[in-house]
């Protein structure tokens, strides 16, 4: 697939074909992007180098190339998932490691890349698209939605609540890749927003010198599952080291009080546990909950537990696809939706749905008992189950009419779960 607007020219890169000088630029292009990286000596570039050469045998990426008169304008790595949206698989396509070469800013290179990646999945039959944002403004412009808040929550080690434990915590290694996966896949199945964990990458944090994944044996199965990460204190300051906690996974709660147990066993070392979690209520595993800073967030009483920040965000690219996923309708109705997409023509314009005990399906010759305006990126964030309608409507971001079935419609589109995202790309 080849897509030429304004002499810009993007295709997948042919690893076979392509000269090794191609593969410098590429590198050059992304570690002046990404200085987080740490790129930072000839001896480092030249391994990204080879990386890159060698990434199309190690990893389930695919690497699209956007050219200007032949010159590298950007790039990004798209990446197929399926994805547990609200209980049933969905075809999504990811998109990370977007990067514009500092000579093509601010001539539109990044929006046909993206509006490239979203065609390419549509023509595929995904009903999502999703990605982690370098900046929330640019691409809530392009239709993304927010997903679920991260939080960030700290607490000393000996507060953290092990009663009603169950299983044996061990380190994981890379023996142990494929029943990490099938542990993911038992998890995926039941949590909405999960998405497939690849090969590739759980063998590079199984080997990864800093990263530790702690699983929790039971019943002769893994049941458990976190990432961990040692951080340092500073240098002339001792006992203060802190232990990063990732990606908590668990089939049950005492099996996460398992994984509990071992984070409280390690607080000889550490002066904090450092989770980092979608799971707002995760503060109630700690007998203090406090995160050590004592900054009061609302003087006098209001003492901060955690830091939020957003994450992942989704955005439809086909809407009778997606809306396929939405749950039976008890009170059944008719829905016109009037979307504004000004990015994407296929999603705009409106759409009328029949709700009733089989889901929602389009019905254009139905009459509609009530209308929803809204635009893509927030209509993408309803389905997928991150925001409420109702709280839509009081930040004026959408409207129903007749306001009096306003609880009819929010039901239709209520959640129980939030979605989830521990992948990373």
């Amino acid at each position: 697939m080849t897509a030429t607007a304004s002499e810009l020219e993007i295709h997948q890169l042919d690893f076979r074909t392509e000269s090794p000088a191609r593969f410098t630029e590429l590198a050059r292009l992304l570690v002046d992007a990404y200085p987080i990286m740490h790129v930072d000596s000839v001896e480092a570039f030249d391994r990204f180098v080879v990386a890159l050469r060698e990434s199309e045998s190690f990893t389930e990426a695919r690497l699209i190339v956007a050219e200007r008169c032949g010159e590298l304008a950007g790039t990004m790595r798209l990446f197929d998932f399926e994805m547990n949206v609200r209980g049933r698989d969905a075809f999504t396509g990811g998109v990370g490691a977007v990067a514009v070469s500092a000579l093509h800013k601010r001539r539109g290179v990044a929006r046909a890349l993206i509006a490239w990646y979203l065609e390419h999945y549509r023509s595929r039959g995904a009903a999502f698209a999703v990605l982690h944002p370098f900046r929330y403004d640019f691409y809530r412009a392009l239709g993304f939605g927010y997903g679920t808040p991260m939080h960030r929550f700290g607490f000393a080690p000996g507060d953290l609540r092990e009663d009603g434990a169950r299983g044996t915590p061990r380190i994981l290694t890379e023996a142990d890749a494929d029943e990490v996966i099938a542990f993911h896949e038992r998890m995926r199945a039941t949590t909405n927003g999960l998405m497939t964990r690849h090969r590739v990458p759980t063998l590079r944090a199984l080997r990864d010198v800093e990263l530790r994944l702690i699983g929790v044996e039971d019943d002769g199965r893994l049941g458990g599952l976190m990432q961990v990460k040692a951080v340092a204190g500073p240098d002339e300051v001792r006992n203060c080291d802190e232990l990063l906690v990732r990606d908590v996974l668990a089939e049950d709660s005492a099996v996460e009080a398992a994984l509990l147990r071992y984070l409280r066993a390690q607080r000889d070392q550490f002066v904090r546990v450092v989770v980092e979690t979608q799971d707002a209520a995760f503060y109630l595993n700690a007998r203090d909950p406090r995160d050590g800073s004592d900054v009061a967030v609302a003087p006098p009483a209001a003492h901060r537990i955690a830091e939020t920040g957003l994450g992942a965000m989704y955005r439809i690219i086909d809407v009778e696809r997606a809306f396929a996923y939405l749950p039976p309708c008890p009170d059944p109705f008719v829905l016109r939706l009037r979307i504004d997409d000004p990015f994407l023509a296929a999603t705009a314009g409106d759409w009328t749905f029949r709700f009733d005990a089989n889901g929602a399906r389009r019905d254009e010759s139905a009459r509609a008992d009530a209308t929803l305006s809204i635009g893509i990126h927030d209509l993408s964030s309803l389905v997928v189950g991150s925001l409420r309608l109702r709280d839509l409507l009081r930040r004026r971001l959408a409207s129903v009419e007749p306001r009096d079935r306003l609880a009819q419609v929010d039901a239709a589109f209520a959640c129980s779960q939030p979605p989830i995202c521990t992948t990373r790309f």
